[in-house]
């Protein structure tokens, strides 16, 4: 999920947490059943994850369990159906908020009680807002699973939201966005949402603006909890070590008072793609080298297209002996670190490379970066390079979901996104499955060229000249990034 990465976390003792790395695979080891191959390389996948057992309470809450008994630990995810994109107008930074004041405390535990607590029992639980969804995630010992079950409850059902916690908390936000001018990386990305989704939900950032926020009262915050934390509009996912009897009866008594109500509706339309190429140049004077992002919108998380696109993708751009690492990086000398990127949403996501270069080679980056987006778009993949991006992206797989707290977000993005309930199980074969003919027809559909909405962060006087010849340029200063001012 897009959002700030879960910073406060109460760790289990470090052999717990070392176990969990290969709990998946200790029991879900079994060979699936061999799928007929529609390309050079495809075969079976080499494992098979458990169905999740899937169980809707009374009161809307969706539950889903997978037993998984090698290692004695239990993953607990809450995903609610609404994030950023449902922030009320001129209230940006509003489902951040709540998602940072949740662990602040409830009406029976004081911030500091709460924190003790999780301690206590050598767990973590934490929250992070993203784009599209908010979640809650912790993990504890088996032996304490339902005590971890029932704080996670609290403090999703009847979070405090404090008066001095919300300031203590907006006040953080603020001086953070004032740290991130000093952070090129960072606003390069934060701009670059902005200048492709202009005026769509996707570009809002997710922490807010420093006017948002300063204008951000607690009752913005309460009001979002009431709006959208919903038992209907959330799933609950516990994966480890319990059994689904248990883990039910636990579900029905922590979350069954939760009360049943309608939430609002947070699935925006599609956003329109950039034609032509526009570029933003954020004004920073005493940069040396410049931050660079280009790219246009990209595939839905359910489209089938993401299957061939993401090993295109692992060819041109991700991965150490991609195109763009190999000409840009290794034979060019013009950056350390360039790759190109799918980030998929429910409504369209975005296809960008991100890299950075010395300032006098900026176009020059940029030019041989297209170019080479060119020969993917124009049939430039060929069989060779197709095997090993088939045989990267299947191989990896496995340990992208290794651990208890990922297969979790795995089972979460199957329900969230409505894939395929055998998702999880044939996406090996899937990958493997991917032709030439399907590939270089998501490469020419997805790939862009052409069309490009462009960022760089630098210095105005020396950049704008240059950058002038790849489309009209727009200037700005980096304080207008994180002010949310026109």
């Amino acid at each position: 999920m897009t959002g700030r990465p879960l910073a406060v976390r109460q760790g289990p003792a470090p052999a717990l947490a070392a176990l969990a790395v290969a709990a998946v695979f200790c029991v879900a080891a079994a060979p699936a059943p061999a799928r007929p191959a529609a390309a050079k390389g495809a075969s079976s996948p080499a494992f098979r994850i458990p169905a999740a057992q899937r169980t809707t309470m009374k009161n809307g809450l969706q539950l889903l369990v997978l037993e998984q008994h090698a290692v004695p630990l239990v993953q607990m995810q809450l995903l609610v159906r609404s994030g950023s994109v449902s922030d009320p107008a001129g209230q940006d930074g509003v489902a951040d908020m709540l998602a940072r004041l949740l662990k602040r405390g409830t009406p029976g535990r004081t911030a500091a009680q709460f924190v003790e607590q999780v301690e206590f029992l050598g767990g973590t639980l934490d929250a992070e807002a993203g784009l599209e969804r908010t979640r809650v995630a912790g993990e504890f010992a088996a032996r304490d699973f339902e005590a971890g079950l029932a704080l996670m409850a609290e403090m999703v059902q009847s979070p405090a939201l404090r008066d001095d916690e919300f300031e203590k908390e907006r006040g953080l936000v603020l001086a953070d966005l004032e740290a991130s001018l000093d952070e090129p990386e960072r606003l390069a990305s934060r701009a670059f949402d902005g200048w492709l989704f202009d005026g769509h939900p996707y570009g809002r950032p997710v922490e807010g603006t420093q006017r948002s926020v300063a204008g951000m009262k607690r009752s913005d915050v309460v009001a979002f909890h009431q709006a959208h934390f919903s038992p209907g509009n959330a799933v609950l996912a516990l994966v480890g070590d319990v059994e689904v009897r248990k883990a039910r009866q636990a579900a029905e008594r922590l979350f069954g008072p939760w009360k049943k109500r309608s939430a609002a509706g947070s699935r925006p339309a599609a956003p329109v793609p950039v034609r032509g190429r526009r570029v933003l140049l954020i004004d920073k004077r005493d940069a040396t080298q410049s931050q660079i992002r280009f790219g246009n919108l990209g595939v839905r998380r359910a489209d089938p297209d993401l299957v061939p696109l993401t090993v295109v993708n692992t060819v041109l751009g991700s991965g150490f002996t991609s195109w763009l690492v190999d000409e840009i990086r290794v034979k060019r000398g013009l950056t350390y670190s360039i790759r190109s990127s799918i980030q998929p949403r429910r409504a369209a996501g975005s296809y960008l490379v991100s890299t950075f270069s010395k300032n006098a080679t900026v176009v020059e980056t940029i030019r041989r970066s297209i170019e080479l987006m060119g020969r993917m778009r124009s049939g430039g993949l060929g069989e060779a390079d197709l095997d090993k991006g088939r045989n990267y992206v299947s191989g990896l797989y496995p340990l992208r979901i290794e651990s208890p707290e990922s297969l979790a977000a795995e089972i979460l993005d199957v329900e969230f996104y409505g894939l395929a309930p055998d998702h999880i199980n044939r996406y090996q074969s899937d990958i493997r499955a991917v032709g030439l003919q399907a590939a270089r027809a998501a490469a020419l559909r997805y790939v862009p060229v052409d069309d490009l909405a462009i960022v760089v962060v630098g210095p105005a006087e020396e950049l704008r000249g240059p950058l002038e010849e790849l489309g009209p340029v727009t200037v700005r200063k980096a304080a207008s990034i994180i002010s949310g001012e026109p």
